[in-house]
């Protein structure tokens, strides 16, 4: 009554007779039976007056259902009337209720009356934000934060999503910077307390206030004088203080949980099929639908060890339906807030970036989610699905804005899922490197400097932890179907390095050039000083730079299993699901050397084929890469990545007897039955582009129609029909959609070249015409072209294998600077690349182990380091850029020495002593001496 009188009083004292009458006369009865103590109902009106419900103040008086229902009720009503000066005490009375644990249970729209009851009084704070009053503004806050806390009133599943909505709301409408501000870290804070109590599978985990000041990182410029961060600080901290001083002095028993605990009658996550979890309701996530692919089914599957049994006993159950509560909790927040980080405001929105806050602020807490993110999310199958459905479509589509900031957010997102989660991820991973970070970095010329400066930085960190770059390397760079990561990344550094080329048309200015080639400077030697740290640390040896050394490690007998670097040192993976995955036997030296041979051969007959297919077949028979039967090779032909698809063509319209096989072999692959005549043609050209002879031309149309009459023996009455109407298909392709010619064929034009071509009858003039209507509405056109345009840099054959022709597709070389998001054709298409890439790559994660893989790792980038490093200790004076050739050249010496690869060793030494200069004193400069005393350095080592 404490609590509750003073704001009865409030209410009543500011009611207007007339619109709130009824109101103040329901405050005022309560008012009486309060201040005389007596029950609230006569006991003999009210039958279930034995119901408990959610009022309880800790002495020996428990609230009847019924009687809390009375005194919640008006309060209820207070919130809706918007009326500033009722709506204010009754959300403050609400607050107190919850701060000082007089209300329990859980909140659930779905559950019984009890749970009902509260639902509707946290309904009613959360609509009371729109009255855009700022005082009523923080109180909601305020309140929504105290609720998110208590573990005595419970908030799950639909209530904490209205939550979580509600705080977004208000940090998007409100005027004031403060209350916006304070909003945002309600959320964060918010988010801390559903994580925290997923991981640790506990509703009374304690929880540390945020730090407010490490989330404004862009200081708001309104706060110079920090007194907002203090205010805001102050604010979270005091909700979470107050709570817990509820907490300590009886921390709630077992049994009072167990005994008071409406919720689990009602339908919880175990009698719920997961796949109702992702409600149907959500218009913005149509884009869902087409993400859900095979791959991807397990985030709707769920585990199945996690629902719990429904015949266990209650009592020992009720931990383990909480866990379930909480992960669900943890999982909608989740994917709200990679649905609200999707939404696409209106085109002219686009560039104003007070309209873009809905989407920045959905990713900062999605950045700060993963930033944080504890062993659960990083290793059960329900998070990592998530992540595939929701957040690598969230990625597709915010990597390709021109905003800045989205797309800084993304680099963010992505360097977290690299660094933390990339085991379970190992396919994601293999398509976003290069979309989001390759594709900027090797575009030297006319880069966005903005953007390929966050990329360079995103680089540099990732090489912070030294586990990830040799973990890269052996999943794709050895691994035949995904594209060379590591190398690509390596040779994109070295160009950006070297600067735009001369007479290169460029965008950037001097100064920005050269920030950019430092920046790439570092990187390169980041990378080594990575591999050499990773070396050290396999190899057990100390780290001259560092103070403390190893004795310890020296004693202790070989680690069992392989820690893999999941953002903190000390977790070692034992006991997660990572075990099943990561196969460390099977990243000793032999198969790492097997694989990684396997695909440089792979490479080379390729690249050989692109210039001389038969040449190319012959090799990659030798070398027992393709069979030698004529099924094999055309089976190769259409699955290989990497073949110029002209070249295909050619192949397999040559007269040769091989090739007159594979051609035959090919066009049998095909299972044409049922399917139209264009489709059939579309299906068959996809693959390769018709060679340009005639002769060619014919016999492979030849093949086709005699296979498509094969499949569908009532379609014509010969395969010569089908052999005539297959060019007349192309001809009209070709007349159709060729912007040269200027005089389209008319679909009567068609019928009438069509005249008589089945055994000297007609084909039926609907089928001719509809087939017309088919082929001008739809280009037929090889899987290459819709790709945008290809990247004209240089083709080395790394760049031929694997994913990279797709990956050059997120942004259309329209105008650079229209803000576009991708395209939902786009979106399709990357969702067809990871089916392609989940079919074919292995599904496996190896975690490095075997200092050999840093042998490959050499191989790959001696020569592009040796030259970054050269030409600026011979051509710059500038003593930051000499300072870091120099340290390139010690890391390199190092590791090469110590992988015993004396010619790559030499290469470096011998090209350190040239700069030396000793060789004419007479020239020496400050440069020279460095280099000696790095000379120096290395031979003591």
């Amino acid at each position: 009554s404490q609590v509750v009188a003073p704001a009865f009083e409030k209410i009543i004292k500011n009611a207007s007779w007339r619109k709130h009458s009824k109101l103040a006369h329901q405050c005022k009865s309560l008012l009486e039976k309060l201040a005389t103590k007596s029950p609230l109902f006569p006991s003999d009106s009210e039958p279930d007056n034995s119901i408990p419900g959610p009022l309880h103040d800790g002495g020996p008086v428990e609230y009847s259902l019924a009687e809390s229902e009375s005194i919640l009720t008006p309060l209820i009503n207070a919130c809706g009337t918007a009326y500033n000066k009722i709506v204010d005490p009754a959300v403050d009375c609400i607050q107190k209720l919850i701060a000082y644990g007089y209300l329990r249970g859980e909140a659930d729209p779905t559950g019984g009356p009890e749970a009902q009851l509260l639902s509707k009084l946290i309904e009613s704070v959360c609509k009371c934000h729109d009255l855009g009053d700022d005082a009523v503004e923080l109180l909601v806050l305020k309140t929504l934060l105290s609720a998110v806390t208590s573990i005595s009133l419970r908030i799950h599943g639909d209530c904490l999503l209205q939550i979580v909505r509600t705080c977004y709301d208000i940090y998007l409408g409100s005027k004031n910077v403060v209350n916006q501000t304070t909003a945002k870290a309600s959320l964060v804070q918010m988010l801390v307390i559903v994580f925290r109590r997923m991981e640790a599978d506990s509703s009374t985990v304690p929880i540390q206030p945020i730090v407010v000041a490490e989330l404004m990182e862009p200081v708001e410029k309104s706060d110079a004088d920090g007194s907002m961060t203090q205010f805001v600080q102050g604010f979270i901290t005091k909700i979470m203080q107050d709570i817990d001083g509820v907490l300590n002095p009886v921390a709630p028993s077992k049994v009072s949980l167990g005994g008071h605990d409406g919720a689990f009658e009602t339908t919880t996550v175990e009698t719920t099929n997961p796949t109702d979890l992702l409600d149907s309701t959500d218009k913005d996530m149509l884009d869902a639908k087409y993400w859900e692919i095979s791959m991807y089914k397990t985030a709707l599957e769920g585990r199945k060890g996690e629902l719990a049994d429904g015949d266990v006993e209650r009592d020992d159950d009720l931990e383990v339906q909480i866990g379930n509560k909480l992960r669900r909790d943890a999982f909608l927040v989740f994917r709200a807030l990679c649905k609200l980080s999707m939404k696409t405001p209106p085109k002219e929105a686009m560039a104003d970036p007070q309209l873009m806050r809905g989407k920045i602020v959905a990713l900062e807490l999605l950045k700060i989610l993963l930033e944080n993110a504890g062993a659960v999310f990083r290793t059960s199958e329900r998070f990592l699905g998530a992540i595939k459905q929701y957040l690598c479509l969230s990625l597709l589509k915010n990597s390709a804005s021109s905003l800045i900031i989205v797309f800084q957010l993304s680099c963010s997102i992505f360097i977290s899922l690299v660094s933390r989660f990339r085991a379970g991820l190992k396919a994601e991973i293999g398509v976003f490197f290069p979309m989001i970070v390759l594709r900027v970095l090797e575009n030297v010329a006319q880069p966005n400097f903005q953007q390929k400066m966050i990329v360079l930085r995103f680089l540099d960190k990732l090489c912070v932890d030294s586990q990830i770059l040799v973990d890269i390397f052996i999943n794709y760079d050895c691994d035949v179907n995904s594209s060379n990561i590591f190398e690509r990344m390596v040779n994109g550094l070295l160009k950006t390095a070297q600067g735009v080329p001369p007479s290169t048309a460029t965008t950037l200015l001097p100064p920005q050039e050269a920030t950019m080639k430092l920046e790439a400077m570092k990187c390169l030697v980041a990378i080594l000083k990575s591999m050499g740290d990773w070396m050290n640390k396999q190899l057990r040896i100390p780290d001259p730079h560092s103070t403390k050394r190893f004795e310890a490690v020296e004693n202790s007998p070989e680690p069992v299993n392989v820690p893999l670097a999941n953002g903190n040192g000390d977790e070692t993976v034992e006991g997660s699901d990572f075990h099943s995955e990561t196969s460390s036997e099977a990243s000793d030296a032999l198969s790492i050397e097997q694989r990684r041979a396997y695909k440089l051969e792979l490479q080379e007959g390729i690249s050989l084929f692109n210039r001389k297919p038969k040449k190319g077949i012959e090799f990659l028979i030798r070398a027992n890469k393709v069979g030698d039967s004529p099924e094999e090779i055309a089976a190769f032909l259409k699955n290989a990545s990497g073949l110029n698809k002209t070249l295909i063509g050619d192949y397999l319209g040559e007269r040769e007897d091989l090739s007159l096989k594979v051609m035959h072999a090919y066009v049998d692959s095909f299972d044409f039955q049922g399917m139209e005549f264009d489709d059939a043609i579309r299906a068959f050209l996809q693959g390769f582009r018709l060679p340009g002879e005639a002769q060619k031309i014919d016999r492979i149309m030849e093949k086709f129609a005699e296979r498509y009459c094969k499949c569908n023996p009532k379609a014509f009455i010969s395969a010569d029909t089908a052999y005539v109407l297959a060019y007349s298909v192309i001809l009209l392709n070709t007349d159709a959609h060729n912007p040269m010619v200027k005089n389209k064929m008319s679909a009567d034009d068609f019928i009438r070249n069509n005249c008589g071509i089945d055994d000297g009858k007609d084909l039926p003039e609907e089928y001719l015409r509809s087939l017309f209507e088919r082929i001008s509405r739809n280009e037929i056109k090889m899987k290459e072209d819709d790709l945008s345009v290809q990247q004209k840099q240089s083709v080395n054959s790394s760049r031929i294998l694997g994913l990279d022709s797709i990956l050059n597709i997120v942004i259309r070389k329209r105008d650079e600077d229209q803000h576009m998001e991708t395209s939902d054709n786009l979106i399709k298409h990357m969702q067809e690349q990871f089916k392609e890439k989940a079919r074919k790559s292995e599904s496996v994660y190896y975690a490095a182990t075997d200092v050999v893989v840093l042998r490959f790792m050499v191989e790959v980038c001696w020569a592009p380091m040796l030259a970054a490093f050269s030409v600026p200790l011979d051509q710059s004076d500038d003593e930051i850029v000499i300072a870091l050739c120099l340290e390139g050249f010690r890391y390199a010496i190092h590791v090469t020495a110590v992988m015993s690869m004396k010619t790559h060793r030499d290469a470096f030494v011998t090209s350190l002593a040239k700069f030396t200069s000793l060789h004419s004193p007479a020239d020496i400069k400050q440069k020279n001496i460095d280099a000696i005393r790095v000379s120096i350095l290395v031979h003591l080592h």
